[in-house]
């Protein structure tokens, strides 16, 4: 359902006011919290930064650890596979470096596993024993950034790691390298430090008392730590409507802290504030739905009502007025609309006048085009008869041509129009007499099935075929002709096909132009029936019926009539053609 113009105003202005309200109110308490905001803010930031100094001289502990492992010559030349080693020497070797490994293990009590992942996938450790587990703990979801080069940091996410101990949460710093010592292989070798989380946990130990949450982030957005791990959810979804949140990031690697305050002290303060400007706004939209309804209805009702005249004019009623007394713009409107349809209602009447005289005219042209045409035809023969002397049968055909035309010069609707039978019974007339004048010719044989015979269809409309067929098909051959009159029903379709065994078209004749009129042999009569045929049927049933033919030189013509399927009377047509 579209909404009035009246519903719209109302809208737009409670819209507009209300938007007003809330926002001044809001500008103020937000500008009071800001001011709060800031300060703690300014306190609590000086914390953070102590944080972050502890947290940043973890990280470059771990950078300096792995920097001393990958400078080692010792470590990185036993890592090195030797073409010819034993199996007892690649153990020794593997021995050595994991010796190595654990001397810098137990100088930071903060790691917890070093390993070097070798170009070929072996794995040296400080633990012996994990080699098995080592191929599966590199497969895991948290390894997979470092391996297919998607990472943006060199720490990885929080996972687990299996520990003689059972398993520990850690932080692996991971970084790939070129191993100097090794001159045969193109490879990268990748170091990686565990870290113990324990170790996050002591440095928020004492600053997290001071903030109702901090968050650890890494350079990729992950969370390292949060002091508030079990109620996240629920304190995410309370938002920056229930905490201040400040963010400190000058850190290595991108690391980054989120904490939040309470805004609960707050909001105290400036609570009765909320409550006054909540009471404005309350009463401003009580006022407005009192007052601005009426107003837009006197504004809007000159419209209503041309809106309610127009949906009358779209529907036809072309005598439909408007009075409007507003003395403003609405008024002049008004007249002008009562002018404007009154025109339309005179260009109407005058234009559907115009139109039923042209199509009455079109329709007589075409059918007198038909009568003279036939005429001319028959008198030929009643001349013919009478140089021969055969008076009787002058009479007969004489007879047979007076019925004819008192059957084509009905009026009104059945000038247009007739049924099967009635066509049948024309032709047969129409065979009479040129039985006469070409004895043992022809023959006309009939396959219309009899609940067809009702049918409507245009008058006039098989003899021009029959007539074409006598005089340029069967007519110009020696032996004795035939012509099939058949009828059949094809989808929502009357199939009407008159068909010879005539000499049919000459080859070089297409088809279309048999059913076109030619201005350059208007005084020949060969085509005359068909385009005027195809021009009716176009009139009154449009361009998707028509007339097809099809012929072959000495092989006959076959031409079918596509109208409507009616069944019915004459006067049935209405509902077809609109007549």
């Amino acid at each position: 359902m579209r909404a009035t113009i009246r519903t719209k105003m109302i809208g737009s202005t409670m819209l507009v006011v209300t938007i007003s309200l809330l926002l001044s109110g809001y500008i103020t308490y937000a500008y009071m919290s800001k001011i709060l905001g800031e300060q703690a803010v300014k306190d609590n930031m000086t914390k953070l930064a102590q944080t972050s100094s502890s947290l940043t001289r973890m990280q470059d502990r771990l950078v300096k650890t792995a920097e001393t492992i990958i400078a080692d010559p010792e470590i990185n030349a036993r890592l090195v596979p030797r073409a010819g080693s034993t199996l007892e020497q690649n153990y020794f070797n593997k021995v050595a470096v994991m010796k190595q490994l654990q001397r810098f293990v137990a100088l930071d009590s903060s790691l917890l596993n070093i390993m070097i992942v070798r170009p070929d996938q072996e794995v040296f450790s400080n633990n012996s024993g994990y080699e098995d587990y080592y191929a599966e703990y590199l497969k895991e979801a948290w390894f997979s950034p470092f391996l297919n080069g998607t990472n943006r940091t060199r720490f990885s996410d929080i996972h687990h790691f299996s520990y003689t101990s059972g398993a520990r949460e850690v932080i692996s710093y991971v970084t790939p390298y070129r191993n100097w010592e090794d001159k045969s292989s193109p490879g990268v070798y990748v170091l990686v430090i565990e870290m113990k989380k324990d170790e996050i946990d002591k440095v928020f130990a004492d600053s997290s008392k001071d903030f109702e949450r901090i968050i650890l982030r890494s350079g990729d957005g992950q969370i390292l730590y949060d002091t508030k791990r079990a109620t996240a959810s629920a304190q995410t979804a309370a938002g920056a409507g229930g905490f201040i949140p400040i963010r400190y990031g000058a850190m290595s690697e991108g690391w980054s802290q989120e904490a939040f305050i309470s805004k609960q002290k707050l909001q105290d303060s400036i609570r009765p504030i909320l409550f006054f400007y909540l009471l404005i706004v309350v009463g401003s939209l009580l006022f407005i739905l009192l007052i601005v309804p009426t107003l837009i209805f006197n504004f809007t009702k000159p419209i209503t009502v041309l809106t309610r005249a127009m949906r009358k004019v779209s529907s036809g009623e072309l005598h439909t007025n408007v009075l409007i007394r507003s003395g403003d713009e609405m008024e002049v409107l008004g007249e002008g609309f009562n002018r404007m349809v009154n025109e339309l209602d005179t260009w109407m009447k005058s234009s559907l006048r115009e139109q039923e005289i042209k199509r009455n005219m079109q329709i007589n042209l075409l059918l007198s085009e038909i009568n003279p045409h036939f005429i001319y035809n028959t008198l030929n023969t009643v001349i013919y008869l009478s140089h021969a002397g055969r008076s009787k049968d002058t009479i007969t055909i004489t007879k047979a041509l007076i019925d004819i035309l008192q059957d084509t010069i009905k009026t009104g609707e059945e000038a247009f129009f007739s049924t099967l039978e009635g066509e049948m019974n024309l032709i047969a007339k129409y065979v009479h007499i040129q039985q006469y004048r070409y004895p043992g010719r022809f023959q006309v044989e009939w396959d219309i099935p009899e609940h067809l015979r009702s049918c409507v269809v245009l008058r006039l409309m098989i003899q021009p075929l029959v007539e074409n067929a006598l005089f340029h098909g069967i007519f110009n051959m020696e032996e004795e002709g035939l012509i099939r009159i058949s009828a059949t029903v094809q989808g929502e379709a009357l199939h009407v096909t008159v068909e010879d065994n005539g000499v049919g078209l000459d080859s070089g004749i297409a088809d279309k132009d048999m059913l076109k009129r030619n201005p350059a042999h208007s005084g020949q009569t060969k085509g005359i029936g068909f385009a005027n045929i195809r021009e009716r049927i176009a009139f009154h049933y449009g361009g998707q019926y028509g007339i097809d033919l099809a012929s072959r030189p000495n092989a006959g013509t076959s031409v079918t009539i596509r109208i409507p399927y009616a069944a019915g009377e004459p006067g049935d047509l209405k509902r077809i053609t609109g007549l």
